[in-house]
């Protein structure tokens, strides 16, 4: 004997049933309990949204990981599409049933936060763990300059600030790990010296200074 949905009347013989419910009715159910719209964090400074576990690029990806994040678990969703005037995503969401999974594309509003992500925050703080001081030619200087920016932001770090010195600069870097890397890449040879910055649950913090010299 056919069933008939008890919300829409619905029988078995026509449409697909997941329970007692006709797929439609199931479907609206599902749909009906999916917000209208999240709220996202989203830096200030470089546009980056907040998903799980750190701030990336706003693309589809990124997208997913933080909707899903503010739609809590059960559900497997995956980017349709997004109109960036309005504001809103287009998405596949299912959900596992006990009779099976149930899946509705539903369109959802980003409201977005203005905060500050990690890396611009430090940014803005000037926070720096090396400071780089390149002296003599500054010719050289300025490639080595360029190679340092290119090594650092490629690894997810970020220089600072730049400031003038005599006879050279001085190359304010984020990580010390980088900085050391990058010397030992270049297979460069600096003076190094240490500075106590502070102290961190009980440890002594430095900060490094890398000196290169570069004759005319």
């Amino acid at each position: 004997m056919p069933k008939y949905c008890p919300t829409c009347g619905n029988s078995s013989a026509s449409v697909a049933f997941f329970g007692n419910f006709c797929e439609d009715c199931t479907k609206k159910k599902l749909a009906s309990s999916l917000p209208a719209s999240v709220e996202l964090k989203r830096c200030k400074r470089c546009g980056n949204i907040k998903a799980v576990g750190a701030f990336a690029q706003p693309d589809a990806r990124s997208l997913v990981s933080a909707i899903g994040q503010q739609l809590g678990g059960g559900y497997l969703i995956k980017f349709i599409g997004m109109d960036e005037s309005a504001g809103r995503a287009r998405l596949s969401i299912s959900e596992d049933t006990p009779n099976g999974t149930v899946t509705v594309e539903h369109e959802i509003a980003l409201e977005y936060k203005g905060v500050l992500c990690e890396v611009c925050y430090k940014k803005a703080s000037n926070y720096h763990e090396a400071v780089v001081q390149l002296r003599g030619d500054s010719a050289r200087g300025q490639r080595m300059l360029e190679k340092l920016n290119t090594y650092v932001e490629r690894r997810n770090g970020f220089i600072t600030k730049v400031e003038d010195a005599d006879n050279g600069v001085n190359v304010y870097v984020s990580s010390k790990k980088l900085a050391s890397a990058f010397m030992f890449a270049m297979k460069l040879k600096p003076v190094v010296s240490f500075t106590l910055a502070g102290v961190k649950k009980g440890r002594r913090v430095y900060k490094n200074t890398y000196a290169l010299h570069f004759g005319e």
